[in-house]
C-alpha cells in the first residue's frame, strides 16, 4: 500500500501486506487477493481513510474493490489503472472527472505501488533462495 498526499509520496505511511489466502493457502485469484488486502487495510481505523483508492487491473478488480467498500458502508472513490502488454498504463476505469483532475497522482500511486511491491517480493524471494 502506498500513499500519495498533495501530489507527493508519503513513504512513512506505506504498508506491506503478505497475502494470507483462505485457510493459509494463497489464492492465485487477483480479485480475491485484492478483496483480502482491502479488508485488512480497512481493519486499521487508526490509519486515515483515503479520499481515492487506486488499484491495478480491470473491471474485475474495480468491482472487487467496490464490493469491499459497499459491504462496509463506505463511499470511497476508486480508479483502476489498466495496463498494456508492456505493463505500462494504457487506460483508466472510474469517474472521468477524478481521472482528469488527479491523473498525475493516480499514475504516481500506481507506479510507486509496483516499485514497492517488487522490492518487497525480491526481499522475500531472496530469503528463500539458498545456494
Amino acid at each position: 500500500m502506498t500513499v500519495i498526499e498533495d501530489g507527493e509520496k508519503k513513504v512513512q505511511d506505506y504498508r506491506k501486506f503478505k497475502i494470507r489466502g483462505v485457510n493459509g493457502k494463497v489464492n492465485v485469484d487477483d480479485t480475491a487477493n485484492l478483496f483480502e488486502i482491502l479488508n485488512r487495510r480497512l481493519n486499521h481505523p487508526e490509519w486515515p481513510m483515503p479520499n481515492l483508492v487506486v488499484i491495478d487491473g480491470g473491471v474485475g478488480q474495480i468491482n472487487s474493490a467496490k464490493k469491499v467498500f459497499k459491504e462496509r458502508g463506505l463511499n470511497i472513490d476508486i480508479v483502476s489503472v489498466v495496463k498494456d502488454a508492456r505493463h505500462r498504463p494504457a487506460g483508466f476505469l472510474g469517474l472521468k472527472n477524478l481521472i482528469t483532475e488527479h491523473k498525475h497522482e493516480i499514475v504516481l500511486a500506481n507506479a510507486e505501488a509496483h516499485r514497492f511491491a517488487i522490492q518487497y517480493h525480491r526481499k522475500l524471494r531472496g530469503k528463500s533462495f539458498k545456494f
